[in-house]
């Protein structure tokens, strides 16, 4: 019997919607002419950028991550990512994806610098875990069949990065992130993460890379948001400020002792005019402090986790796969989630002709190819 791969990223999927997951990783259908999203391939190409960087071993450092993304974005002739306007956070508006990624890396680079703090143990590292039938399987298959000592399912997939901090000498796992907006409060139960950092301390002991006794710190977040830069001006407390009116230049020439400019009153002359003053007295002069502040393009944020907590998530993990397996032998049927996230699935219009009764067995044929949702992994968990 052929033991069934379980993608860690596709429990986020199954969680969300069984009907999307069943689609997707059971079936692999994946739209005809377009493999991924362009959200999906920018974000794998900051992927790229970042693995490539961090190759190390120790402080070494790879090509620079907007190099390895120009290389990257020249197969996509024309890409388009949603970000946030900085002058208004309610307002999104889409940028030229290739643009975009050269902005983010770079800004990245000038903040981080070469992270010198990160002796890198292992870029992009592919992993495996046998998962054993839960004691409840009974109650559904015949229990010589659902044996605890036999495989139900393997877990696969990739650690983004494995470091050991220079300063502490602890051993982190790090997940790169891309998103139009940062949100961290959910990553304390974040499961795919916490998957990875359940899974990665057995297996990095099995392999050498971490002494034996010593376990992962937790996981640090590196988040990059989407967007560009913003070169509006900050005043001294580093908060943004808007673009200068009349009263400031007037304001701030009358403190330098300056009154009047040729024969007229400062109140008497033109903006145009002002600014020229400022800028022959040398003067910077900055409007009031925007109402609307730009969140941070990059955070970091560490999450450490505790051994009860990897036992909780290794259960959910074999709870997940039980219900899996149910669906695949037919003892259940995959449920739908509808949500406002379905303007963004792949599967939109096919769910929802099925949903009406309609032949959405046709459009799946038309529209769709099938494709091996697990390829990446079967060469390192198929021997």
């Amino acid at each position: 019997m052929t033991i069934p791969k379980i993608r860690a990223s596709e429990r986020v999927t199954f969680q969300r919607c069984q009907q999307q997951w069943w689609w997707a990783n059971r079936e692999g259908l994946v739209p005809k002419g377009k493999a991924q999203s362009d959200a999906l391939w920018f974000g794998t190409g900051v992927h790229l950028a970042l693995a490539k960087w961090y190759c190390g071993p120790g402080k070494k450092r790879g090509p620079e991550p907007v190099e390895t993304w120009d290389d990257y974005a020249k197969e996509m002739e024309m890409a388009y990512v949603r970000t946030d306007d900085p002058d208004d956070e309610t307002v999104s508006k889409f940028v030229d994806a290739r643009e975009l990624g050269i902005a983010m890396l770079t800004g990245y680079r000038e903040l981080y610098g070469r992270d010198e703090d990160k002796l890198i143990i292992s870029p992009e590292r592919t992993f495996s875990l046998n998962i054993p039938w839960p004691d409840n399987a009974k109650n559904f298959w015949d229990a010589a069949s659902v044996d605890p000592s036999l495989v139900m399912a393997t877990l696969v997939g990739t650690y983004d990065l494995v470091w050991r901090s220079a300063r502490s000498g602890r051993y982190w796992l790090e997940e790169h992130k891309t998103a139009k907006a940062i949100q961290l409060r959910h990553l304390n139960l974040d499961n795919q993460a916490g998957t990875y950092w359940a899974t990665a301390t057995a297996e990095l002991q099995r392999d050498g890379l971490i002494p034996e006794g010593e376990v992962l710190a937790g996981i640090e977040y590196n988040f990059l948001r989407k967007g560009l830069p913003d070169d509006r001006p900050k005043d001294a407390e580093g908060y943004y400020v808007n673009k200068p009116t009349k009263a400031h230049y007037v304001a701030a020439l009358s403190g330098a002792g300056i009154i009047a400019v040729q024969g007229k009153g400062l109140d008497k002359l033109s903006l145009a005019a002002l600014e020229a003053e400022a800028d022959r007295e040398g003067l910077f002069v900055l409007g009031d402090r925007s109402k609307v502040q730009p969140p941070p393009l990059f955070v970091r944020h560490p999450v450490h986790r505790t051994s009860r907590e990897r036992r909780a998530q290794l259960l959910r993990v074999q709870q997940d796969a039980l219900q899996m397996e149910l669906l695949r032998d037919g003892l259940l049927v995959p449920t739908k989630s509808a949500t406002r996230d379905c303007n963004f699935c792949k599967f939109y219009d096919m769910c929802e002709l099925q949903e009406r009764g309609g032949d959405w067995e046709s459009l799946r044929d038309m529209a769709f190819v099938v494709q091996d949702p697990y390829a990446d992994h079967r060469k390192s968990t198929d021997e």
